[in-house]
C-alpha cells in the first residue's frame, strides 16, 4: 500500500512540475504598416491566435528592443477583453538546425561571437537611452526663461549669467551627444562585422535569424466563448528610425515649369525587418514636449551702464532682396542622387494633419533593419518660373541666373535641403525654408558664362581745396560693361556701391549715378534693365571724395 501511495505521489509531482513549467503560447505578429516620423516610427501589426472560453494567457514575440512601451495600443477584431498586459525585454538566441553539424572550434567561435553581440547590443541600448536623455536636456535648456522669455528678465547681470550658463551647458550637452553618437556609430559598425562573421559560419543554415534583444508582451485575455482564430491589431512607437526630406529641383526650358520632387532619405535600425509593408511618412515629431510659454509682466528699469559683450551670440546682417546668397557647390556631383525621372511619386497620397503632413507611398516596400540609407520619392509638384540674371561686378565679374517663383506658397514646401538640376545635370545645393516671408522664391541656378561683365576704375589727380589747401578732392569714376552673348534676350539686375564716411573730415558726394536706384543709408546702387541678344550696355557713375591732405584712402 505504501508503495502504491509513493508511486501516486511521484506521478502527481511530475504532473504538477510539468504544469508549472508549461509556457504560455507565443505568437509573432505581422507588420502591415509603418508610419515614419522624423526621428521614430509607429509600427502596426496584426496577429491571429485561438482562444478558449474563460481566461487565456498568450505572449506576443518578435517586437523591437527599441519599443516605447508607453505607446502600446491594442484593437481587438473579435469579441474578447484584454484584462492586462505586461511588456518585458528578453534575449532571443534561437537554435539553428545546422549548428549541430558544426565542428567544435566553429561552435566555440560562434558562442564567443554571440556573447560579444549580446554585450554590444546591451551597450547600444544604454547609449540610445543616454542620447534620449541628452536630447531632453537640450530641450529643457531651450525652454529656459532666459532663452524662451528674455523679456521677463529685468536685470542685465541676470541675463549675462543666464546666457553664460546656457552657453556652457549647451556646449557640454552637445559635446556629450557628439561623443555618444560617434560611439554608437563605431559600435554599430562592429555589430555589423560580428553579424557578418556569424553569417559566414552559418552559411547554408535554414534559419538566418540573428540573436538579439526583443520586447515580449504578455497578454491576459478573457473570452466569453471559444474562438478558433481570433485577430488582434496593435501599434507601438519605436526608436532607431530616421527620415530626412530633401528636394530634387528640376529646371529644363525657360518655358517649362520648375519641378520639385520631394524625396525621403530613410534609415531604420530597429531590429525588425519591414517586409512588404504599407509606408507612410509624417512631418510630425511626437514627444517633443513643446508647449506654449507664459508671458510674464515686463517691468521697465533704468539700466546701469555696463560694457560687456555676450560671447557666443551671433549677429545676422540683413541682406537686400536683390543680393544673392552664397551657394555651396559640390564638385563631385556623382555623389548626389539623380533627379527622379519616373512617375512613381504620382502614386503618393498626401494629406494635412493637425501638426504636419503625411505622405502615403503608393507601393509597398521592404526595408531591412541594416542602418543603410534608402531613397524613396514621395511627391512631385510644379510651378511657373521666371528667370533673371544678377551680377555684382565689384565682388565678381560674373553673372548668375536665378529662378523666380511667385506662386511658391502653393507648393506647400517643407524645410529641407535641395539639389538643383538643369536639364538633368546636377548644378549645386540649396536650402528651402518654409518660413520665408517673401512673395517670390528666389533660387540661384548657377553662373551664366555667356554674359560678360567688366568693371574699370578711374581716379582723378587729387586737387587741393580750401584757402589753406589742407584738404584734397578726388573724383572716382567707375565704368561697368555688361554684354549678353546669349541668342535670346535677358533681364538683369546690376548692383554696385559708393563708399560711406563715418568721419567728419572725410566727405563723400555722389555725382552722376547713371539713373541708378540709390540707397543713401547703405551706398547701394541698383540697375534693372533688359539686354537683347548680343547687346552690350555700359554704365558709368562717379563720386567725389574730400579728405585731409596726406590721408591715404583705398578708393574702389
Amino acid at each position: 500500500m505504501k508503495r502504491i501511495n509513493l508511486i501516486l505521489i511521484v506521478i502527481l509531482g511530475i504532473s504538477l512540475n510539468s504544469f508549472a513549467q508549461e509556457e504560455s503560447p507565443s505568437y509573432n505578429g505581422t507588420i502591415n504598416q509603418v508610419k515614419v516620423f522624423l526621428q521614430q516610427a509607429q509600427i502596426e501589426k496584426t496577429v491571429s491566435f485561438p482562444l478558449k472560453q474563460g481566461n487565456n494567457e498568450i505572449v506576443l514575440v518578435g517586437n523591437s528592443q527599441y519599443m516605447q512601451t508607453q505607446s502600446l495600443q491594442f484593437t481587438s477584431i473579435n469579441d474578447f477583453i484584454i484584462t492586462d498586459f505586461t511588456p518585458f525585454m528578453q534575449y532571443v538566441q534561437p537554435k539553428q538546425q545546422s549548428e549541430d553539424k558544426l565542428p567544435a572550434d566553429k561552435k566555440l567561435r560562434l558562442k564567443n561571437l554571440r556573447d560579444s553581440l549580446e554585450m554590444l547590443n546591451n551597450q547600444n541600448s544604454d547609449s540610445y537611452t543616454l542620447v534620449s536623455i541628452l536630447n531632453k536636456e537640450r530641450s529643457v535648456l531651450d525652454n529656459m526663461k532666459i532663452i524662451s522669455q528674455p523679456q521677463s528678465i529685468d536685470s542685465i547681470p541676470k541675463i549675462k549669467d543666464g546666457l553664460s550658463y546656457y552657453r556652457d551647458k549647451m556646449i557640454e550637452v552637445n559635446k556629450l551627444l557628439q561623443k555618444e553618437n560617434a560611439i554608437i556609430a563605431k559600435r554599430t559598425k562592429t555589430i555589423n562585422e560580428v553579424n557578418n562573421q556569424i553569417n559566414i559560419i552559418l552559411q547554408g543554415a535554414q534559419n538566418n535569424f540573428q540573436p538579439r534583444n526583443e520586447y515580449f508582451i504578455r497578454l491576459n485575455i478573457y473570452s466569453e466563448k471559444n474562438i478558433p482564430s481570433s485577430k488582434l491589431s496593435y501599434t507601438y512607437n519605436v526608436g532607431g528610425v530616421y527620415w530626412n526630406p530633401f528636394y530634387d529641383i528640376k529646371f529644363t526650358k525657360p518655358t517649362d515649369p520648375a519641378a520639385f520632387v520631394l524625396k525621403a532619405q530613410l534609415t531604420q535600425q530597429t531590429g525588425e525587418d519591414w517586409n512588404d509593408i504599407k509606408l507612410i511618412f509624417s512631418t510630425e515629431q511626437p514627444n517633443n514636449r513643446r508647449i506654449l510659454g507664459t508671458l510674464y509682466p515686463y517691468y521697465l528699469n533704468v539700466p546701469r551702464v555696463e560694457n560687456y559683450s555676450l560671447s557666443g551670440a551671433k549677429t545676422r546682417q540683413a541682406k537686400s532682396d536683390n543680393m544673392m546668397a552664397e551657394v555651396m557647390v559640390i564638385e563631385d556631383a556623382s555623389a548626389a542622387p539623380m533627379a527622379n525621372a519616373t512617375k512613381y511619386s504620382d502614386m503618393t497620397v498626401s494629406q494635412l494633419t493637425m501638426l504636419g503632413k503625411e505622405y502615403e507611398v503608393g507601393m509597398k516596400h521592404t526595408i531591412i533593419s541594416d542602418g543603410k540609407e534608402k531613397i524613396i520619392a514621395l511627391e512631385t509638384k510644379s510651378t511657373k518660373a521666371d528667370y533673371k540674371h544678377y551680377t555684382i561686378p565689384k565682388l565678381e565679374k560674373a553673372a548668375y541666373i536665378s529662378a523666380l517663383m511667385p506662386s511658391w506658397e502653393d507648393l506647400e514646401l517643407m524645410d529641407a535641403a535641395g539639389k538643383i538640376y538643369l536639364e538633368n545635370n546636377y548644378i549645386n545645393d540649396t536650402y528651402i525654408s518654409s518660413s520665408n516671408t517673401s512673395d517670390t522664391l528666389n533660387l540661384s541656378i548657377g553662373q551664366d558664362k555667356r554674359v560678360a561683365v567688366d568693371r574699370k576704375i578711374a581716379k582723378s589727380k587729387p586737387e587741393k581745396t580750401g584757402i589753406l589747401g589742407n584738404t584734397t578732392e578726388t573724383i572716382v569714376t567707375i565704368t561697368l560693361s555688361i554684354k549678353n552673348n546669349n541668342q535670346t534676350p535677358i533681364e538683369i539686375n546690376v548692383v554696385d556701391q559708393i563708399p560711406l564716411s563715418n568721419k567728419e573730415d572725410i566727405k563723400i558726394t555722389a555725382g552722376d549715378l547713371s539713373k541708378a536706384q540709390y540707397d543713401e543709408k547703405t551706398g547701394k546702387l541698383t540697375w534693372d534693365f533688359s539686354l537683347k541678344a548680343l547687346e552690350q550696355k555700359t554704365i558709368t557713375f562717379n563720386y567725389t571724395v574730400r579728405q585731409p591732405k596726406g590721408v591715404n584712402l583705398f578708393l574702389n
